[in-house]
């Protein structure tokens, strides 16, 4: 099949999986890999000197370092020759003192997590979180992606885009929206992905795996996600270097290249130094041994071939690219190709500002740091994929280094638990990537579920300029009551920081108002939020059982036997704000109190946060007999994790009672680092009885040394949602039949305000349609 095929099947070809080959794989149970590294280690060295750099190279085993370059580089080296490193004055600090013993254990883990993978298998829907618990060899990698195209064929197809140099298929799967009018999916941006270039780095193809299949699971219920699918075309390509990848299964754990025969009894080239844009320079070695090893020429190797020739099939179209590695935690631009070479200006500036921004949204997220920095800051590395996606074609390109950070150790092999980690912060920065390759601007909204019935509903839009302007004058509103009729436009006022203000129409109980967003850019393009459909909200009767504003003491109670902390102990105040614990707490106007673990900040982020335990807080007994079944607990809470040096291993357990405290359910264990107030909503009847005694308990523990834990929880409800009369019983007799038909005629004749079903004032035909939809609703 050519390439021109392949690529109108990437832009064109939706609903299709694929009928898999059988795919090679390794049975683990049977299988032990040969013992290559025997009296092998890794050091961390510093060399000062060129001459120190290639007198260390001419004995080292592997550079496990991205680029190697003057300065600190990781190497695997035999013990033998550790005397050399003190003979050429290197110093040095050991990673892995015996890496075959570290080899050895890392497979046996990979094993046995094999082995319960097997007896519970994962990975059989769209998105699985405990497929991730472990790495996955080449065809669980494949038939996973081939299962996203399965299960969203609306939006996902699989292909296979060429081969590698030892015959294996190399894939790529296709996320884009529906075509809808005047939006064709052959006119859409592309963004392209990839994993695994160098094969012993199985945190990358893991990681594009996690992208592909949460942002085919968040497809439909995230309109953020909604907006870069139905915009974008996202082309993944989860392992570039098949024949590398599986040879790290079976062979050399620790192999980086593919497998090319070079003739002389070495083998491999390293794909990320065979691209063609400035090919053979500096930081790329000629010499086929080593581990950067170029190529006989550029794209002298299938596997870049593929990656190439997919690349520039999409013409134009190809925007923005990722090559993702490991480790070190790194987000690097072009360009890297030789010592003081500067990627020119607007791009230099806007690579800083998007680095920077994704590395900021990592932070955000899990409190882990990637260094934002052009490639040859790092060290030259001529022939790069970015190079040539940035060089060659005027893509913005990025190549990141994902997890661990190389401080652990953990390398090319971490522990299986940071993989999910690892997938879940660069997701965040993925979606930013996107937006800011590809869409004019950017939209954040947070869309309600339910509102107040009878009452105009505040609302707020931001909007952040991408690639145009946005003309803040035209920030609309566009809201109807009912299912049918057209929306009415209800200018937005600036709020600053590009927030945006508004209100929804005052909306009769049980019906649903229907919104949606524009804007004009300063070249005169209108731009939608969501850019398909819109979004609704159920208009109810809200009823109060309780409403604790956490201001005022009502009798919650610190502490319980079982509990160890020895800080962070809960504390009712105004808290003082660190990098892990709330400035404010989360009551609207004149409120400033909250339950906070201490809340007092001290000289550093871990001075006052929780150590040693667990810290409990009960509330006093509540009533939520009066709501029935349909009463509603919610609440507020704050939780952080992610700061230390064992970020993201601790939780948070609230339950509910309801016999005042005999007896505990589980409603939800906190482990999200939001870094914000959280709202949490749950019916109660679906964990207990909404009796009339009620208490809910909340646990917060720090059980992992080097842990930051720091939790809060404010603005905790009894509520019940729904309506006590249909708006269509307009004679409230409870029935509705011929004569509330007859009454709503008579109102609308007359104009009689009963009878303006959209509360705009005006009597027509959308007053008729919103008395019908209720009416037809009963």
């Amino acid at each position: 099949m050519s390439l021109s095929v392949l690529a109108l099947l990437a832009g064109h070809a939706l609903a299709q999986p694929i009928a898999l080959p059988e795919l090679p794989r390794i049975d683990l149970a049977q299988h032990t890999p040969p013992p290559v590294y025997h009296g092998q280690c890794v050091v961390r060295v510093r060399t000062a000197t060129r001459s120190q750099l290639d007198a260390l190279l001419t004995f080292v085993e592997s550079v496990w370092s991205e680029s190697t370059g003057v300065g600190l580089i990781d190497v695997q080296l035999q013990r033998a020759d550790l005397p050399k490193l003190t003979k050429l004055g290197i110093g040095y600090d050991m990673l892995i003192e015996d890496l075959q013993a570290h080899r050895d254990a890392r497979w046996q883990e990979n094993r046995r997590r094999s082995a319960l993978d097997a007896v519970a298998p994962r990975g059989g829907v769209a998105h699985d979180d405990g497929w991730f618990s472990n790495y996955k060899q080449f065809a669980d990698i494949i038939t996973y992606f081939n299962t996203i195209a399965a299960t969203h064929p609306d939006i996902a197809s699989m292909n296979i885009v060429g081969n590698s140099l030892q015959g294996n298929d190399i894939y790529a799967l296709t996320i884009t929206g529906p075509e809808t009018p005047g939006n064709l999916i052959a006119d859409r941006p592309v963004v392209l992905w990839n994993g695994a270039q160098h094969a012993r780095e199985w945190v990358s193809p893991m990681t594009v795996s996690y992208l592909a299949s949460k942002l085919a699971a968040d497809y439909g219920s995230d309109p953020r996600v909604d907006d870069i699918i139905n915009n974008t075309r996202l082309v993944i390509v989860p392992v570039v270097n098949p024949d590398g990848y599986l040879y790290t299964w079976s062979s050399e754990r620790y192999w980086r290249k593919n497998r090319r025969n070079n003739g002389n009894g070495t083998f491999g080239v390293d794909l990320n130094r065979n691209w063609g844009y400035e090919w053979g320079g500096q930081g790329a070695s000629s010499n086929s041994s080593d581990d950067t090893y170029h190529g006989s020429a550029p794209f002298s190797e299938p596997e870049t071939q593929v990656l190439r020739d997919l690349s520039l099939s999409f013409g134009d179209d190809l925007v923005a690219h990722i090559d993702y590695h490991t480790y070190s935690q790194l987000i690097l631009w072009p360009f890297g190709y030789a010592e003081g070479v500067q990627t020119p200006e607007p791009d230099r500036t806007f690579f800083d500002n998007l680095a920077t921004a994704m590395s900021d949204e990592i932070l955000a997220y899990s409190g882990v740091f990637y260094d934002p920095i052009q490639s040859v800051d790092l060290y030259p590395a001529a022939g790069a994929s970015s190079d040539w996606f940035y060089g060659q074609l005027g893509v913005k390109s990025l190549t990141i280094e994902l997890r661990p950070d190389g401080s652990g150790f953990g390398g090319f092999d971490p522990d299986p638990s940071i993989i999910l980690p690892t997938a879940r912060e660069n997701y965040e920065a993925a979606k930013l990537f996107v937006e800011r390759t590809t869409l004019p601007v950017s939209f954040a909204h947070t869309p309600a579920d339910f509102i107040e019935a009878d009452l105009p509903t505040p609302i707020e839009l931001a909007v952040s300029d991408i690639i145009d302007t946005h003309d803040p004058s035209t920030v609309t509103l566009h809201a109807r009551v009912g299912s049918s009729g057209a929306a009415i436009p209800i200018p937005m006022t600036p709020l600053g920081d590009d927030v945006y203000g508004a209100a929804l129409p005052e909306t009769p109980c049980g019906m649903r108002v229907h919104y949606a967003f524009s804007v004009q850019t300063t070249a005169g393009d209108t731009i939608s939020y969501p850019s398909s459909g819109e979004f609704d909200a159920l208009a109810q009767e809200l009823s109060i059982a309780a409403d604790d504003d956490m201001e005022t003491d009502t009798g919650w109670v610190v502490g319980q036997p079982s509990d160890s902390a020895t800080t962070g102990i809960w504390n009712r105040m105004n808290p003082q704000g660190t990098d892990a614990q709330p400035e404010d707490d989360h009551t609207p106007g004149t409120g400033v109190n909250c339950w906070v673990t201490d809340g007092n900040a001290g000289a550093s982020v871990g001075a006052n946060d929780i150590d040693g335990g667990a810290t409990t807080l009960t509330s006093p007994v509540l009533d939520a007999s009066t709501l029935g079944e349909d009463a509603q607990l919610v609440y507020w809470r704050w939780y952080s994790n992610n700061q230390g040096s064992a970020p993201n291993e601790d939780s948070m357990r609230i339950e509910i009672s309801d016999n005042a405290g005999a007896s505990w359910t589980t409603l939800e264990i906190v482990t999200e680092n939001a870094g914000a107030w959280v709202e949490k909503r749950f019916r109660i009847a679906d964990f207990v009885s909404p009796t009339n005694s009620v208490r809910v308990r909340i646990i917060a523990s720090d059980v992992f040394s080097g842990s930051i834990v720091e939790a809060g929880v404010d603005d905790l409800r009894l509520i019940a949602l729904g309506c006590s009369g249909n708006p269509a019983d307009l004679n409230g007799d409870g029935s509705l039949d011929f004569f509330d038909v007859s009454l709503f005629l008579n109102a609308f004749n007359a104009n009689d305000p009963i009878a303006d079903f959209t509360g705009d004032g005006v009597y027509d035909f959308f007053d008729v349609s919103a008395f019908l939809a209720a009416f037809n609703a009963g």
